[in-house]
């Protein structure tokens, strides 16, 4: 009988975490600019994006504020990826319900560069 409950028990697990699991999105960045402000300003070339983000200033989809701690590492990395044409990695953007830009740092996975 323990057996039984414990084999159920795995696939209850494997079964319920993708319901779990938010969209990810990928693709290469098309633009990175930065505002008056500092904050990093992107868009990247998936439909995905701007199903989540809505666009905001210069119609970019998403920014990373220039108060996280994490700035000047997302400053390189999307400037690198727009220069060569790299692709980027963004996990949970289906957090964001389409009503305004997102902030990439509030998804909890930052982003993830992606070697082409």
């Amino acid at each position: 009988m323990s057996f039984l409950r414990n084999i159920l028990l795995v696939i209850c697990v494997f079964v319920s975490l993708p319901s779990y699991a938010g969209i990810d999105i990928s693709g290469p960045v098309q633009r990175v600019q930065v505002d008056a402000g500092g904050n990093i300003w992107f868009a990247m070339d998936t439909t995905a994006a701007s199903t989540y983000c809505k666009p905001g200033w210069f119609d970019l989809t998403m920014y990373i504020p220039k108060s996280s701690p994490e700035y000047p590492y997302y400053f390189a990395m999307l400037l690198t990826a727009a220069s060569k044409g790299n692709s980027v990695f963004i996990a949970n953007i289906s957090i964001f319900v389409g009503t305004e830009p997102c902030d990439i740092t509030k998804t909890g996975y930052g982003i993830v560069f992606l070697k082409n």
